[in-house]
């Protein structure tokens, strides 16, 4: 252990800007046992060389600077976030802080959105570093930017989940199986409601459709054997999440099956689609947001186009990847009948028509479907 360097600040939360808390505890004899809040290193401190007031030292094991206080309170030295953003706030802010030093990429996210005490477990050590959180993090970076704009005031954020929704018409589509990649949802509780953040298939991103669930609305939450989440509702149709983590889903279910007893107003219309441009709750069938003009792509524009060349209407829904495997496919039985009107076989050409017809009119079906799934920016 370094020398004590004393130390003379006055607000006791300037040396909360970079990492939590720990409390030191008498080991029974004349020393104290003072741990780093960066590494939880623990050292046995002489009671005549505990600091009178507060005192740096330097943790040998990870090299951080320690600021301890006669209390045996100890924190990380500050570096990054402003010390007065945390003023006033007790100890959660020391969790805080201690969770934005294993994620220093959460640092951009609003700490007023985002309970993060609620949202990350400690690990057995006490501190937060863990694929479980780590996962949590992706996720709340995912949707960080929508969040920002779509939680109302006072709403914050209390558990997170992934998962892909499930559309049982898709499978009948024939090959609905290759809109999973468009499915895959950010599943966030919050205090007032269930947010369901559409992200791209590498969750690096959140993408079209936007979704709540009033907690009001919801009659029983079931988790599946095969890592599904269901939420079965009073006056709308269930959701089904399959793909996702069993502890996520565990947590999810938990929280909102507590919060739906004890509902905060009675329920009133339920509005489930969410404008994404200025987020307000819409009902069905719209073309054009009333509150902010927003114009919205329409199902039927994208059917049409799908029927007269099937990979149209996903390039116009925005589903390139998808759009690039339907046309190749629809290119493939045009080069056949092709070739069976320029050789003469009837049969084929006959063959090659009723493929074109059934192929064209799936898709068109199937493009018509993901277009109603929810609202998107024309």
């Amino acid at each position: 252990m370094d020398a004590w360097k004393g130390e003379d600040r006055q607000h006791p939360y300037h040396i909360a800007a970079r990492g939590a808390f720990c409390l030191g505890k008498n080991t029974g004899g004349k020393a104290m046992n003072v741990i780093c809040p960066t590494c939880n290193k623990g050292y046995n401190i002489p009671d005549e060389k505990m600091p009178k007031s507060r005192a740096k030292a330097k943790c040998k094991n990870c090299g951080e600077t320690m600021l301890i206080e006669a209390s045996g309170t100890v924190w990380a030295e500050p570096s990054v976030a402003s010390p007065s953003a945390f003023a006033d706030r007790g100890t959660a802010s020391a969790v805080e802080h201690r969770i934005l030093v294993d994620y220093p990429e959460l640092q951009g996210i609003p700490q007023d959105k985002v309970a993060f005490d609620e949202v990350f477990c400690p690990n057995k050590k006490g501190g937060y570093k863990s694929r479980r959180n780590r996962l949590k993090a992706k996720i709340l970076i995912a949707v960080s930017e929508v969040m920002a704009k779509l939680l109302k005031e006072g709403e914050r954020v209390m558990r997170v989940g992934k998962g892909t929704a499930y559309y049982p018409a898709e499978l009948i589509f024939g090959n609905g199986w290759l809109t999973m990649m468009y499915n895959h949802y950010a599943i966030v509780a919050t205090n007032q409601r269930i947010l369901c953040i559409n992200v791209n298939s590498r969750m690096k991103r959140s993408t079209h459709y936007l979704f709540q669930i009033l907690y009001e609305d919801v009659k029983k939450v079931k988790r599946g054997l095969m890592g599904g989440l269901v939420f079965h509702r009073m006056r709308s149709k269930r959701r089904v999440f399959t793909g996702v983590k069993r502890f996520l889903s565990k947590e999810l279910k938990d929280f909102v099956t507590e919060r739906k007893q004890h509902p905060v107003k009675e329920l009133e219309n339920i509005l489930e689609n969410i404008c994404p441009s200025c987020y307000v709750p819409l009902q069905r069938g719209l073309n054009v947001c009333p509150s902010c003009k927003a114009a919205f792509k329409e199902p039927k524009k994208a059917s049409v186009r799908s029927l007269l060349l099937p990979g149209l209407g996903d390039f116009y829904l925005g589903h390139r990847a998808l759009g690039i495997l339907e046309l190749t496919g629809s290119i493939v039985i045009w080069v056949y009948a092709l070739l069976a009107v320029l050789s003469g076989q009837k049969e084929g050409l006959f063959v090659a028509a009723f493929v074109l017809l059934f192929y064209n009119g799936m898709d068109g079906m199937l493009t018509y479907h993901m277009a109603k799934k929810g609202y998107m920016l024309a």
